[in-house]
């Protein structure tokens, strides 16, 4: 049987992860980390992927306190199965820029060895944040209508 992550030791990340020091997030993962946050970085500069501890303890130091001054993780849902947890819940954080405050819906999927994070992956509601992020809301009448998602005819 493979490694099975403690459920504490997946508390104890968010804990650290919520706590937004990132020397408490850094002693949390794997020097390899792969951590990725998905959404438009053109609108969204908390986005984007990182590779290594050091990295992500930089974009927790000096990237993302430019952006954003973090407010709240609302956990709604945390599972731990294996190696792996699944969050879903809800971000509040204040754009530096504009003062203003944005609230969006989230999920992560991580993975963990040996008690350190490996992989890191969230998902934004986008455009909800997105909007927040702009001040505006985007016009998709303009845009044309897809049924298919993208998928072949059967």
């Amino acid at each position: 049987m493979g490694y099975s992550v403690p459920r504490a030791v997946v508390e104890a990340f968010y804990d650290a992860y919520a706590s937004r020091d990132p020397a408490r997030i850094g002693a949390m993962l794997d020097d390899d980390v792969e951590w990725t946050v998905a959404g438009p970085v053109e609108v969204m500069q908390v986005c984007g992927h990182w590779h290594g501890r050091s990295a992500v303890m930089e974009r927790f130091a000096h990237a993302m306190p430019q952006v954003i001054r973090f407010k709240a993780l609302e956990i709604e849902h945390l599972l731990v199965d294996g190696d792996s947890s699944a969050l879903f819940g809800r971000i509040s954080c204040q754009h530096r820029q504009t003062g203003r405050l944005i609230c969006h819906r989230v999920a992560h999927i991580v993975r963990y060895r040996d008690d350190k994070v490996i992989y890191f992956r969230v998902i934004n509601d986008s455009l909800d944040a997105a909007e927040q992020f702009a001040g505006r809301a985007f016009n998709l009448a303009d845009q044309p209508a897809t049924s298919d998602f993208g998928l072949a005819e059967v």
